[in-house]
Order: structure tokens, then sequence, then C-alpha cells
């Protein structure tokens, strides 16, 4: 069953022109210029790398680096332009988990340890086992519900929630992380029921708008409900407002648009993670060793997406990356974007301020 989209583009910058065609090139009005040293520090840190992505990171589609909350590098593959679309995959995860937080500090979802069937009663007779009842929010974030994998397909379109929920138990809820796609779909639908909206919109209105996000493809199921396991769409420079937003501790120009506390949780270490990334994880974010191994909080996370999709955030550099790749399996093998990010774009930055370096 072909699924859903809805695009979302404000009438009032369509009437105004301001919303650019597929195709076009938009100015940085919205981004801080930076300083002629920083110019020269941006210059000297990328040289060549245009040329490299060209040549031999052909799986890599777009590129911004925002250094300092300013676009230090900015890259997209011929027919891409700043306006066009991509694909963020499971990078739909990470941005689930700041509406969560939204939400929370709107007193919408009052309690991360609330049981998701308090919060969507109609979800309380589908699963028998007792320890469906002990699953919470904060489980469905830290991916550790304790569901099984299953061995068919992983969502049922005609009912992604009860599907979810309907699963046999493979452990006791918070004891064991296991990847899990459909519950990143039940996740949505608890945000929807908390909200009293759709994801897709409740993020328009509370996340990208406040951010200058004026056009954004959030995919639905055949009854409506945002996805939860992949499904947005949004320009890369977008893409890059997302990371700088939690880079930020969640405030964009003075306004706090994530609760600081839930931004610093979300981005560190919450239990130890493993396959897909083999990284540790938080929030629906990956975290890296340098935040495993340390008492210090916030030092890089990670948002993942199938194929190459990547949002890196390092902060003792401020510093956020942001690359969309074909969207595919192979691209996945080859893992050209996180290696860029981690090793090529870090590792130049540091080089540039001639600082001794050690991959994140």
């Amino acid at each position: 069953m072909r699924l859903l989209r809805c695009l979302m583009v404000s009438p009032l910058l369509l009437a105004l022109g301001l919303v650019h065609a597929q195709g076009s090139s938009a100015p940085r009005q919205d981004w801080p210029t930076a300083s002629p040293t920083e110019q020269a520090l941006d210059e000297k840190a990328f040289v060549g790398l245009t040329q490299r992505i060209d040549s031999d990171l052909t799986d890599i589609r777009s590129v911004v680096v925002v250094r300092r909350g300013h676009i230090a590098f900015e890259y997209y593959r011929s027919g891409l332009t700043p306006e066009s679309l991509q694909s963020v995959e499971s990078v739909t995860k990470s941005v689930l988990s700041m509406l969560v937080g939204i939400a929370h500090s709107q007193g919408r979802i009052p309690d991360l340890d609330r049981p998701i069937v308090e919060l969507m009663p109609e979800l309380a007779e589908v699963n028998s086992d007792p320890r469906a009842r002990t699953v919470t929010v904060r489980h469905l974030l830290t991916m550790t519900a304790g569901f099984q994998s299953s061995e068919r397909r992983f969502f049922d379109p005609k009912e992604l929630a009860p599907y979810a929920m309907s699963r046999k138990f493979a452990a006791n809820p918070g004891e064991v992380f296991r990847y899990d796609n459909p519950g990143a779909n039940l996740l949505a639908a608890v945000i929807g029921k908390a909200v009293a909206e759709e994801p897709g919109v409740f993020a328009q209105r509370h996340l990208f708008a406040p951010l200058g996000i004026d056009r954004a493809e959030w995919e639905r199921d055949m009854h409506g409900h945002s996805l939860g396991y992949r499904g947005l769409k949004l320009r890369t420079r977008d893409l890059a407002k997302l990371g700088l937003l939690m880079l930020q501790h969640g405030v964009w120009r003075g306004r706090q648009l994530i609760p600081e506390t839930y931004v610093a949780a979300a981005t560190d270490l919450q239990n130890r993670g493993a396959s897909p990334a083999g990284l540790a994880y938080g929030y629906l974010w990956w975290v890296p060793p340098s935040n495993a191994l340390s008492n210090t909080a916030r030092t890089t996370f990670i948002a993942s997406g199938f194929g190459g999709q990547i949002l890196f955030v390092h902060t003792p550099l401020d510093l956020v990356v942001a690359v969309t790749s074909e969207v595919s399996e192979a691209s996945t093998a080859r893992n050209q974007a996180l290696d860029l990010a981690r090793k090529g774009i870090y590792q130049a930055v540091l080089k540039s301020q001639a600082e001794p370096s050690t991959p994140p």
C-alpha cells in the first residue's frame, strides 16, 4: 500500500514568493556571517574538499558544515541545490526525540516514565503479557522496551501502533537495548495522542517554524498517521539547524524550544547501545565513545539514517555536520558519510586550528 505524504509549506511565504522553487539557490539570509578571520580558517580547513567528494565520495549528495553558528562549507552534487529536500531516513527518530522534549515541557507528556497504556488506553488489550503494561515513553526513547525482533515485515501500514505493542517480549522493559523501528512508530503515535495532532503538524508549529524551516515533508501511513521510524525530508541546511539547536542546549535566538535538561539527557549516555551503529545510545541519539568513556556529557552525538544520512554534532569545536547520501544498502556498507564527518571534516577543522586530534 503506497504511503501518503504531507507537504507543509507556509501559505504566507508562498504568497510573498519567499519559498524558492526546486533547482534555485537560496541565500543564507538566516545564518550569521563569519568574520574575515573565521572565513580564512574555513577556507584553510576545507580546501580541496569539494573535489574530493566529487571524485572519491560518490555516495554523498549534500553536505552542510556549521561552525561557530555560521555555514562554513556547503556542497551539493550536480542536480541538487540548497532548496532540494533530502530523505533523512532514521534521523526522523532523533527529531521524534526532540518532539518528546517539547511535549514534555508543555505538560503534554508529563512523565517520561508514564506507561504507554496510560497515554493510549486503546492499546491496553492488544498484548496479554503483563510486561506490556510497564513499557514507558523512556523505554521507547532508549530502545529498551524489550520487544522481540520480528520475522515479518516490521510494520503493518494498517495498524502501526497496535502492531508495535502486540509483539512478544524477549526481555523485561528497561533491561536490553534492541534497535526497534516499530517502537519508533509507537512513539510517534504516543506523541500524536498526547498533543492531539500528528507529529508532523506538531513539529511544524513548535520546532520547524521557530527555526525558520518552511519546507518539509513527513511521510504518513494509509490512515494519515506520521511514521516514526523514517519518513522525514528536509533541506540539508535545515537538517543542520536541528543539530545546531541541540548543540545550543535547545535554545534558538534566545528562545528555549527544548528544555536544556532534556537535551542533556537525550544526548548523553543512557545505555551501551548496539547495532546498527555500534555506539552507545541516548534518547534516539547515538553517543560515540567520547561520551561513553568519560564523565563529560555532550561531547559528541549523532543522528543517523539508512544509506548515510548523518547529523554529527561535536560541542567542543562548536561543530555541526549534516550529510545526505544515496539511500541504498551499498551506500550504508561504504559508510562514506560518517567517515567524512568524523574523520575528514572533524580532522580538517582541528588541523586548521593547529590542535591535537583524536576522532570522536
